[in-house]
Formats: structure tokens, sequence, C-alpha cells
């Protein structure tokens, strides 16, 4: 995980504006239940949950779907969304349901989308900087020979370079070493060969190093770093200055041309040739390092897969960006500016685990569990991983530290922190009602003893991903199968940041004036992303034993 926050322009300014047009306080009434017809689990366990929580029959919306976890973008406008739509404006409920509750048997993530044209640049991509590393080892130890060995040469210009070369070409070793350090390897050596073959005496050997020198000064520099090599060193053997002037200019305004078109495989192949041709092999590879890295961040954006419910979400939005995440319009930093014309945002969850019997023990809990009140220990486990940059580590710890101080300072919940690198230890954590903490990555620590009704989750990737799989390591479905009746989690790589805020979730939830449902929403990041909440929507843990009064919480979180 990082610590950068991928956005889409335009959609990240029309999200924060967007309306969401009600108040807080979910209700039954305001809850659209979706099972699967497919699996009649599904579809038993949805009007079972209804009848429990007192909803009406038209609260029920029962889908034909995929049983997998995993379902097309095709198949998910077509199959889910699409008919979501059409049952609440057939039964008039456009405006009435506030939350989805989507049950176990309702696929979980959404495909990528599709896009070739990013797939072909980012292939080129691969390959271009692939290809340019390897021939920035070569032309180093091709300078290393230059005034040492005098191989008669096969071409009388300074291309193909290899024909000045003794054959073969030395083959690169494995690992490669660094652009950046061979760039400055290269750089030195360039500055030092042409002292060296000063010193030359023999007249014949002098001029083979000599256009050795010049056709690697414009493989590795380019024709602008051989100009500027001529103007100290001018040599007969080597093209008139006006010529290799006219070449470089062209060259350039080429360059500006296709800069301004859009990032497509043939205009990345074509932009890194003219970087070669214009500036060589060393600013052709740092070129293509550097978009080799931009384009890794938007390879991922483009190619991850969205939670089925994160994408619910957007229900009523129509032709929104689909590649990456979208500000959350119900975060509570984004209602301020609202706007009535734009479409409100939907809240939306799912129960669900490993098994039917999970999602009905989630069921029984939750109510059980509200009409007494939560108790238990409130675990806080800081110590993020080294993989993560010191920085975004250090701001996430300092979260989980001052969650750790304000349950402490404004609750009776006995709060244990741990703020070791390692994660709480098999066995340590009796009565665990609530938890927060980060990192093993897909490797559950069966650390807790979970009180009924607990509430926890673990920040790390792809947590909820295989979420049905009894035997997966993953947090969400070892947390489910050993008792918690809310968790949240990734179905991929989200970044660390989109993340809910752990010290405006749990203080929203301690006041016992919202439900489950509500604090998530008022607290993720993204929409149309990869996180999912799996808990009963109308879940309030805290209702009947409330810590926190919400006028202590910052302005604007608790509504």
């Amino acid at each position: 995980m990082t610590d950068r926050i991928p956005t889409r322009a335009g959609a990240v300014l029309l999200a924060a504006t967007a309306v969401t047009g009600h108040a807080l306080a979910l209700r039954p009434d305001e809850v659209l239940v979706v099972g699967n017809r497919s699996l009649p689990d599904s579809a038993a366990l949805a009007k079972y949950y209804a009848a429990r929580r007192g909803m009406a029959d038209r609260n029920v919306l029962l889908l034909t779907t995929t049983r997998g976890e995993t379902i097309s973008r095709e198949d998910y406008d077509r199959e889910i969304r699409d008919p979501i739509r059409r049952a609440l404006a057939d039964r008039k409920l456009q405006e009435k349901v506030r939350c989805l509750c989507l049950m176990w048997g309702v696929p979980v993530r959404v495909s990528a989308p599709t896009d070739a044209a990013h797939e072909t640049a980012w292939a080129v991509t691969r390959r271009a900087r692939q290809k340019l590393h390897y021939r920035l080892v070569i032309d180093c130890k091709l300078l290393g020979t230059v005034g040492r060995t005098f191989p008669a040469p096969r071409t009388k210009d300074l291309k193909p370079i290899g024909y000045l070369f003794a054959s073969p070409l030395p083959v690169p070793p494995e690992p490669l070493p660094a652009v950046a350090q061979l760039t400055r390897d290269v750089r030195k050596l360039l500055a030092t060969k042409q002292v060296e073959i000063d010193k030359i005496r023999d007249a014949r050997r002098r001029g083979i190093a000599t256009r050795q020198l010049l056709a690697l000064h414009l493989d590795l520099r380019g024709l602008g770093g051989l100009i500027e090599h001529l103007r100290d060193h001018p040599s007969p053997l080597a093209p008139k200055a006006a010529e290799l002037q006219d070449r470089l200019d062209q060259a350039n305004r080429r360059i500006a041309q296709v800069r301004r078109s859009k990032v497509r495989g043939e205009t990345v192949g074509e932009l890194l040739g003219l970087m070669d041709r214009t500036g060589g092999v060393i600013a052709a590879a740092a070129y293509a390092e550097k978009l080799y890295g931009q384009m890794r961040k938007v390879h991922h954006i483009v190619k991850s897969e969205a939670a089925v419910d994160s994408e619910l979400a957007l229900l009523w939005w129509r032709d929104y960006p689909l590649p990456g995440p979208i500000r959350n319009p119900l975060h509570w930093r984004s209602r301020a500016a609202t706007r009535p014309n734009l479409p409100r945002a939907m809240m939306a969850c799912r129960i669900d685990g490993p098994s039917r019997a999970d999602a009905l023990r989630i069921i029984k809990a939750s109510i059980a569990a509200e009409a007494k009140g939560l108790r238990g220990v409130f675990y806080v486990d800081a110590g993020g991983p080294t993989r993560v940059a010191a920085a975004a580590r250090q701001r996430y710890d300092k979260r989980l530290k001052d969650l750790h101080q304000f349950a402490r300072t404004h609750t009776k919940l006995q709060t244990v922190l741990d703020e070791k690198p390692t994660v709480f230890p098999k066995g340590s954590c009796p009565r665990a009602a609530l938890y927060v903490g980060w990192y093993s990555l897909r490797k559950y620590v069966p650390a807790f003893t979970w009180t009924p009704g607990a509430v926890g989750w673990h920040v790390a990737s792809w947590e909820a991903v295989h979420l049905r799989d009894a035997d997966s390591r993953e947090w969400c479905p070892q947390m489910i199968r050993n008792g918690v009746a809310a968790t949240l989690g990734a179905v991929g790589e989200p970044l660390l940041t989109q993340f809910p805020n752990p010290e405006e979730l749990f203080p929203l939830l301690l006041t016992g004036q919202y439900t489950i449902a509500e604090c998530y929403w008022r607290t993720i990041p993204a929409a149309s992303w990869q996180m999912t909440l799996i808990a009963d929507p109308l879940y309030n843990p805290f209702r009947a034993n409330p810590q926190v009064q919400a006028k202590i919480l910052p302005p604007g979180l608790a509504p």
C-alpha cells in the first residue's frame, strides 16, 4: 500500500458536491435488502433478515445473477445495477431507500473495466524500458573498451554501433545495475575517454577510438549530446554540425506534437524513439523509467476491481469514469458543498461471510448485542509495516494511538494499545468487542476471543478477496468465522488513504446515535472502489450503552 491518493479529475469535483438529500438515523424502511434468487439460501436469508428487522415485502429484492464472488462489468450493469434501479422506481422507493443491503450469495467484486488503449501503452512502455536498460548496460561496457582495444570497423558511419566494436557484443549480466547508477557511470566515462584518446599516438588507433567515442556519444546522448561534444572536440570523422542540428530540430518539433496526443501504444513508442534520437539512450531510459512509474500507478487504477456494494453507492449516477476511486459524496467532509441538482449517493453494505451460517449469525448477533449494548475490550494495534513509506506509516500509527487515547479519555471501555511492529499474538486478546490494527497481510492471527456483536477490522490490502472461502487466511473471512458481527476490508489494493479514518469511525459509532452503515459511509473516503462493509446496516452496537457525547466530536462529523 502507498499513501498517495489516486483521483479522477472532474469526477472528484463532481463527487465532492453531490447531494445526499437525507438526514441520518437510518430506519428499516429506508433499506432495500438484495438477495440472489439463483441461491435459495441467499433468498431465504434476505427474507429472514427483513422479517427480523420489521421490513415490508417491498423492501426485499431477489435478483438472478451469478453464484460466483466476481461478476463482469457488463453482467453487473445488466443483472444487478439496472434491476435495482427498476425495482426502486417501480416500487416508488427512489426517494425513500437510502441503503442497500446485499445478502450472502450476491457477488462481491465487479471485474475491472477494459481499456485496450491503456493496455497497449502499458505493454509498449514495459518492453521499451527493458530494451533501453539493456542498451545502457551494453553501451557502458563498450565505452570501457574505447582506447583499450582497436577492432577494424565494419562501417564508415557512426551506426550501427556494433559495427565499430568487436563482435559479439557483451551480454548484460543479471540483475542489471540501476539506470540512475549506470547513467552516472557513463557520464564519468565519457568525460575521461576523450582524454585517453588524445594521448594515443598511433593515428589509425586514434581514429578507431575517436569514431567509437563519437558513436557512443550519439547512442548515449543523442543528436543533442553529439552536437555538444563536437563543439569542444570537432572531428572530421563526424557528420556536419548543420546536418545534425537540422535533424535535432525536426525531432524536437515532432516531440512537441506527440506530447499533445492521447497516450496510446503507438504514441508511447514514437515518443520514446524520438527521445532516443534527441537525447540518446540516457534520456530515453530515464523517461521510460519515469513513464513506467506513472503508468504502473495508472495501470493499478485502471485494472483494479471494485466492490459491488461500493459501486452501488453511485447507483443513480450516470456516465461517471469507472477506473479508480470517486471521492465519496457521503463523506462528512464532502457534504458542506452539496448541490441539489446532482444525483444522490446510496449507502451500501453486505451481510456475508464464508457460509450461509456465518451470515445468519451476523444477523442474530447484531440484533442481540444491540438490545443489550456491546461490552468488552477495545484493542488497538499500531506499529505499521515497513513496506509503507515512513511518513505515511507514522501518520497512520498516530491515528491509532490518538484513537486509543480518545477511548481512554472519553469512554468507560477497557482499551489496550500495542505499539510493537508485530500484531497481537495468538490468544492474547480476550473479550474483544472492538478492534482496529495493522499489518499482517493475508495472514489472520487468531489473537481474539470475540464477544457477540464485536466490530473489528484490519488495515491491509486484499483481506476480502476470498470472502466466501472458509480456508482463506485473509482477515475478513477469518474474523467472521471466529465471531465478529461487523468488519470491513478490501477486494483489491485500495491504497492506504482509502480506508476509513479510525479516529472518525469509532468515535461516531461510540455515540450510540448512528448505525454501522452510517458511520462507515460518513468516514470512508471513496465510492466506486475496493472497500466493502460486511455488517447488518442497521446495527447500532452502542444504542443501549452510549460511550461518547456527539458534541465532543470534530464539528460536522456527527450531524
